[in-house]
């Protein structure tokens, strides 16, 4: 059974000025949206393109009062560990609450898909 925690999810990306880098992420957002609509998720950036997180975090409706922001990162780094909670913290409000959830990577089932991907290569599907 799922349950809804939160009122929208930011898809957080590091950012890149490369263009071609972007696509995976729009494609992964698109995807999602189609899923569970414009009003539930958004995607941004930490750095070097648009939207950033301040960006999308302004632009909701005020009657958004839960967020996650949900790093499609592998593991916690430097960015992870200082510069987004401290961009959170700036952004919080008495009206919005933001909550950083650990980074897609931490998750066992991307664990086990990237396990099975090297697999794969390995012949040992």
């Amino acid at each position: 059974m799922q349950r809804k925690e939160y009122d929208h999810i930011i898809l957080l990306a590091h950012g890149s000025p490369d263009p071609l880098w972007k696509e995976p992420f729009e494609t992964l957002h698109q995807r999602v949206t189609a899923l569970y609509g414009e009003d539930n998720t958004s995607l941004a950036y930490m750095e070097l393109t648009t939207p950033s997180l301040q960006d999308v975090v302004h632009a909701l409706a005020p009657e958004v009062t839960s967020v996650a922001v949900l790093p499609l990162f592998l593991a916690v780094g430097r960015h992870l560990r200082s510069d987004v909670p401290a961009q959170i913290a700036e952004l919080q409000s008495e009206q919005r609450n933001i909550v950083l959830l650990p980074p897609v990577g931490d998750d066992d089932i991307v664990k086990q898909a990237m396990e099975s991907v090297i697999a794969g290569y390995l012949g040992k599907e």
